[in-house]
């Protein structure tokens, strides 16, 4: 073997090794873009769950007060539904005293003392 073809085969055997030691290079810098793509993701979201849990909890008292609400409106709906039978049962009895005092009137002649 001449040595021409030595050095040329040397330099192709160092040619691909620079190639590899590229490719290797490209290689550590991907998986450390993927690394930090990971890590922001992560991050992310934690600030996701931290929200949700904050939404969570907010949704909850939301809730709370919902129940009240539920609550008063159907007290309020049976004390309307109370003093409808009060304003009638009123209305009964002041139309009976009416009644009372009409026929005592007239059978007397005099209205009542």
């Amino acid at each position: 073997m001449s040595e021409a073809s030595v050095e040329r085969t040397l330099g192709q055997i160092l040619g691909e090794l620079k190639g590899i030691d590229d490719r290797l290079k490209r290689a550590d810098d991907s998986r450390a873009v993927v690394h930090r793509r990971l890590d922001e993701v992560s991050n992310r979201l934690s600030q996701l769950e931290g929200e949700a849990e904050t939404t969570k909890a907010k949704v909850d008292q939301m809730q709370a007060v919902t129940d009240d609400v539920v609550k008063l409106r159907t007290q309020a709906q049976g004390a309307g539904t109370v003093g409808r039978w009060l304003i009638r049962i009123g209305i009964g009895v002041v139309t009976l005293a009416g009644w009372i005092i009409g026929a005592y009137t007239w059978l007397t002649g005099r209205p009542p003392p």
